[in-house]
């Protein structure tokens, strides 16, 4: 799966709502059951290229768009670079939306967040979450971690990430006397970037209306895919495509970013975590 099956997918549905067809009418003149038209809306399968044609015409497509669904069916048929790392699926479905997002917001409570972790913490999560995972397993994951950090380092577009992580996230980080020290400089480095800006939230800030669980935020380019939302948990995560329940987790995010240190605190808090964790 990739944004650009979903594309497709929902742009058919769209299509077929607007013509006033049922899947049963489309399955008909296609042959085929109401599971693979389905399929096709979802975007799990992509459409062979005469069938595509059939159902422009069918949905009386005008011409400029028919072209734009041949050329996104072309890039839908590309793999992922997921795919080779046997990611989980409930983790594949949000991979398969962060790759092509404009930009990220994600709050942690305990955790630093996976786009800025380095590779040592990130072993380290592994094999505390699953301790009976192979070496292989382990070594797959960390790399599909390492790889989509890439946006964030892309000359061209680089990935737009505005990170809120828990003082907690921080201390429980330096703690560790074998991890803690590398992954707190890295959060100081790679928050210089342009494109990422970090704030943390203070353990004196008390209580606030994010502290059930962290969450993220995709955004994309115009008129491609519509803001959605993403929660993990122990054994899996889910996305959120709700609008209503996608704006409130917006709100909510923004609340806690202006009550936040800025960046420039953030980034001396993050230092004296550090140094406190080495004196340990």
């Amino acid at each position: 799966m990739t944004l650009r099956r979903l594309m497709l997918g929902r742009s058919l549905a769209q299509w077929r709502e607007l013509a006033g067809l049922t899947r049963e009418e489309v399955a008909a003149e296609l042959e085929c059951t109401t599971g693979r038209v389905r399929h096709l809306e979802s975007g799990r399968n992509v459409p062979t290229r005469p069938d595509l044609i059939v159902l422009c015409a069918m949905y009386g497509i005008p011409d400029a768009d028919r072209k734009l669904l041949l050329a996104t069916r072309s890039d839908a048929q590309k793999p992922g670079w997921w795919q080779t790392y046997r990611l989980p699926r409930w983790l594949v479905s949000y991979v398969t939306l962060e790759t092509d997002a404009s930009s990220v917001r994600n709050f942690e409570v305990e955790l630093i967040p996976g786009l800025v972790q380095t590779e040592d913490y990130a072993r380290r999560l592994e094999t505390l979450g699953d301790p009976g995972a192979s070496q292989a397993t382990i070594d797959n994951r960390v790399a599909a971690r390492m790889h989509r950090q890439q946006r964030l380092l892309d000359d061209g577009q680089p990935l737009e990430v505005k990170l809120l992580i828990s003082e907690a996230a921080l201390q429980r980080c330096a703690a560790d006397p074998d991890v803690g020290s590398g992954q707190l400089a890295h959060l100081i480095k790679i928050g210089e970037r342009p494109n990422v800006s970090i704030r943390i939230v203070p353990t004196g800030l008390g209580l606030h209306r994010a502290m059930a669980g962290g969450f993220a935020l995709l955004d994309f380019p115009p008129d491609t895919w519509p803001e959605t939302g993403y929660q993990e948990y122990v054994v899996g995560g889910h996305l959120v495509d709700d609008p209503d329940a996608v704006s409130t987790m917006s709100k909510l995010f923004s609340e806690l970013w202006d009550r936040a240190l800025s960046e420039s605190e953030s980034a001396n808090a993050i230092s004296k975590c550090q140094l406190a964790g080495e004196r340990e």
